[in-house]
């Protein structure tokens, strides 16, 4: 009986020590099974990760080459450079991305702009994997794709103080000249869109500054009152809950209040005095604030002084002193000192040079804010927002 326990009891401690030994091997295949799950985790959000940052370069540069289209329209070069460029100054997985002119596509005519980022074995740059490599993967390709567009535009800020009348129809000529508005003589004006309508019209035929109108020189003088009115001279306006001439100036080399933003249809009031003084000054420290940017006729954009006359589209940039300028009804010409005046239409306007007291600009495109829906009252036919469309 007691060989009988006894061999029992060395068959229980046996079959225990088997079950320890098993235990442990399930343990040990468990915590393999799951460091592999882990490592591989690792690697996935690793990858997600460059596939979101290699979105986010894309978004960035199909956007910058929008922006390109709303300073110079059909400029497929400087489109594509500034795409290039700011795909250049972001990274993916903290590698630099190498755009190519191939991966972007520029549509001139709808103001798209598509950009491709590329990080893959084909383009000698793929991501590495880290515990991937056990299982014979060394690498993983990811590529992202965006297209930008430069829409019709809901609203502006950082309007210039001063207003400008919008183009009439000269009657024996075309457009604007030195003469002043006479509708006696058979000058008149339509405005692009009739705000009061409901829905919005838009004239076809409106005589108002447009894109066509890129690149002409403009000049802005003080109104001296008397006569009927004349293509150049300025209004200064005052914005909402400020006055005076430190305001006014301050407003034209900096900004009227960013969080105002104003459409056609927008009511302001006239500020006392023509602010002759003021406007030359503000308008200097403007300029002061890129002194090197120029003119290029070529390209119908802005370079740096001694480009003036490059052909090489990547020269273009943008500058401070493009600002907007809002423009009022010529039949509808505001009476100074606090009186009120409707904008009817928006232009950007890049400063080139002051003499004497009169202040010379370029009418340019602009990107605005918020985009505009189908049919709503939009900043006008100068303004674009740049956006995201797929």
């Amino acid at each position: 009986m007691r060989n009988t326990i006894s061999g029992w009891m060395a068959g229980l401690r046996l079959t225990g020590a088997n079950e320890r030994g098993g235990t442990l091997v399930l343990v040990a295949g468990a915590m393999l099974a799951l460091t592999s799950v882990i490592a591989l985790g690792v690697d996935v959000g690793m990858l997600l990760t460059a596939r979101t940052e290699a979105q986010r370069v894309a978004d960035l540069s199909a956007l910058a080459g929008a922006g390109a289209l709303v300073q110079s329209p059909g400029n497929e070069v400087y489109a594509t450079a500034q795409a290039i460029e700011f795909a250049g100054q972001n990274s993916v997985r903290h590698d630099g991305i190498d755009m190519l002119e191939e991966d972007v596509v520029v549509d001139t005519k709808n103001s798209l702009v598509t950009a491709k980022v590329y990080r893959t074995t084909e383009r000698g740059n793929p991501i590495g994997t880290f515990f991937a490599r056990v299982f014979g993967v060394n690498t993983v390709d990811v590529s992202a794709t965006a297209t930008a567009e430069a829409a019709p535009a809901g609203g502006i800020n950082c309007l210039l103080p001063v207003a400008m009348p919008d183009r009439w129809h000269e009657a024996g000529g075309p457009g604007n000249d030195p003469d002043d508005f006479n509708p006696e003589e058979g000058d008149y004006y339509t405005p692009w869109i009739e705000p009061e309508t409901d829905p919005p019209v838009f004239n076809e035929s409106f005589t108002g500054y447009s894109d066509v109108d890129r690149g002409l020189v403009v000049q802005l003088k003080s109104n001296t009152g008397g006569g009927d009115l004349n293509s150049s001279w300025y209004y200064p306006w005052r914005p909402y809950e400020q006055q005076g001439a430190d305001d006014y100036r301050y407003n034209i080399w900096n900004c009227v209040d960013p969080t105002l933003v104003f459409g056609v249809g927008a009511v302001v009031e006239t500020e006392p005095g023509n602010m002759a003084g003021p406007t030359m000054q503000g308008f200097k420290d403007l300029i002061d604030l890129d002194p090197s940017a120029s003119w290029n006729q070529t390209q119908s954009c802005i370079v740096d002084e001694g480009l003036e006359f490059s052909s090489d589209a990547s020269h273009c940039r943008s500058s401070k002193r493009v600002r907007p300028i809002p423009l009022f009804d010529p039949r509808q010409e505001p009476d100074l000192g606090n009186k009120p005046f409707t904008f009817t239409n928006f232009a950007g306007v890049f400063v080139e040079k002051i003499v004497g007291n009169t202040v010379y600009a370029r009418w340019v495109g602009y990107t605005a804010l918020d985009p505009a829906s189908p049919g709503e009252v939009s900043a006008g036919p100068l303004f674009k927002v740049v956006r995201l469309v797929k």
